[in-house]
């Protein structure tokens, strides 16, 4: 597998992972977006797989969604 797809494959793991996070609280991109203040644009990227996420941002929008680095992390087909 290339570098390049399997970092794309990691993006699109951790958007589906962060979008079905999101829709069990029953929150908006916007409203998630502005718990992080973060741009609305850039959320939405993120969360469409086309926007690489620092470990902060990630921080940031888990804390928003009020769920751990462990929880997150412990997925299995996303």
């Amino acid at each position: 597998m290339s570098s390049i797809k399997s970092k794309q494959q990691l993006l699109n793991s951790t958007s589906r992972r962060l979008k079905y996070l999101r829709k069990n609280k029953n929150l908006s991109q916007k409203a998630v977006a502005a718990r992080c203040k973060m741009d609305f644009g850039s959320y939405t990227n993120i969360e469409n797989g086309k926007r690489n996420i620092t470990f902060l941002t990630l921080q940031k929008i888990l804390k928003a969604l009020n769920v751990g680095f462990k929880d997150f992390f412990n997925f299995k087909g996303f």
